[in-house]
């Protein structure tokens, strides 16, 4: 497989291994420079995904747990030297009207890739978090999150999913924008044909009653994260 990943400097041919576009659910994991993750549970999804791609510092955090991303990207301002020396491969992108994230997404497209699991993205800088949930939103592949304490997809415009869930575990259900004819079924309160926005209606701290939940959003950008222990993790399906 040959990608090319284009930014505003000209474009990178990359080369590798996998044939991502007969393979539409590859197991894909971004990892971001969040660093919220314990090291186990980093090394555990790392361990079980089939691509493993690095936003800049975070392949600092992956070789600390002892895995190597395929390809690390960023304007490589926080990797450190003695971590750059150890990557396979590495490409600096140093424009600065888009972020890291979005380096890491455009990457992850030009690689055949359809969907991403992206990780270290709660960290402890607001303004970071946000910009990341932009950037998925804005992103032509299917995002999920991995977080510490659960799973967050990222449902777009006319999107729909059906998750395994405990009784009993925290699932919300947060817009991104202006969210119409949202659903939301297996949960203590239900929401049917709902009108979501944010400053306004959002559904948070709800309760599983069954051993899954489903959502679907009509129009609009919304998360819907699951609970889950670390135990149970990692979790690529659906």
């Amino acid at each position: 497989m040959t990608g090319v990943y284009n930014n505003r400097s000209g474009s990178v041919t990359l080369f590798g291994r996998y044939d991502m576009n007969a393979e539409p659910r590859t197991r894909a994991l971004g990892v971001l420079n969040g660093r919220d993750m314990s090291g186990l549970l980093l090394r555990a999804w790392a361990d079980s995904a089939e691509v493993l791609l690095a936003a800049d510092g975070a392949a600092d955090f992956l070789l600390a747990v002892g895995a190597t991303p395929r390809v690390t990207i960023g304007d490589l301002d926080s990797i450190s030297d003695a971590g750059r020396s150890r990557l396979l491969s590495v490409i600096e992108d140093p424009e600065q009207d888009s972020t890291d994230c979005d380096k890491l997404l455009r990457l992850a497209a030009s690689l055949g890739l359809r969907q991403i699991t992206l990780t270290g993205v709660e960290g402890d800088l607001p303004d970071h978090i946000l910009a990341t949930y932009s950037s998925a939103a804005s992103s032509s592949l299917d995002v999920r999150f991995a977080y510490r304490r659960g799973i967050g997809w990222l449902l777009k415009s006319g999107s729909s999913i059906r998750v395994a869930a405990k009784e009993g575990s925290r699932v919300s259900l947060i817009p991104i924008n202006l969210c119409a004819g949202v659903n939301l079924d297996g949960v203590v309160w239900p929401l049917s044909e709902a009108l979501l926005a944010p400053g306004e209606r959002v559904s948070i701290s709800n309760r599983a009653t069954t051993a899954s939940v489903s959502a679907k959003v009509a129009e609009g950008c919304a998360i819907l994260f699951v609970e889950y222990a670390e135990s149970e993790m990692p979790i690529w399906e659906p």
